[in-house]
């Protein structure tokens, strides 16, 4: 797709960017989220990874998005609660508007935060997964998400994911 289609279907002209930095950023963002949360426990180990911009690329070819999927669980008793308090004092302090704050669209209704760095237009989606089947311990799910960008010509998406 052409960068005048890309703009026209995204609402923004997507930057050109190479890949590495791009995966850093957001784990970069992750890592903030982690500590604003405030609390210790274990977390996932995934890092952040190429994926498609499927509004204009979904053979990811020349757009991407980073995506970074994590979560953190084995908290003491009460701290996932104050974990989400926590991130609903220090994103708005850090750049972020929440855009969605309380229950989850699904049949567990488990809470909910989706905000959006106002200069980067990162997303953040994080859900308090308390209400979890059999014995699945209560964890705290984080998806951060960048917007769409295009690759640098002559880059393989698939070999640097």
């Amino acid at each position: 797709m052409d960068e005048k289609n890309a703009e026209e279907v995204l609402g923004y002209q997507p930057e050109v960017r190479e890949i590495a930095p791009a995966k850093r950023e957001v784990n970069d963002i992750s890592s903030r989220v982690l500590d604003w949360m405030g609390v210790e426990g274990t977390t996932s180990q995934s890092g952040a990874t190429a994926t498609h911009c499927d509004a204009v690329d979904p053979d990811l070819k020349t757009h991407y998005r980073i995506y970074h999927p994590w979560g953190i669980h084995d908290l003491r008793k009460g701290t996932f609660e104050q974990a989400m308090q926590n991130l609903r004092v220090q994103l708005p302090k850090n750049g972020w508007k929440i855009t969605k704050d309380g229950p989850a669209k699904t049949k567990a209704k488990d809470p909910q935060i989706i905000a959006v760095n106002t200069a980067s237009h990162h997303t953040i989606a994080i859900e308090w997964l308390s209400n979890r089947a059999g014995t699945l311990k209560d964890m705290i799910s984080v998806d951060v998400t960048s917007r769409c960008y295009r690759a640098p010509e002559g880059t393989d998406i698939y070999q640097e994911k």
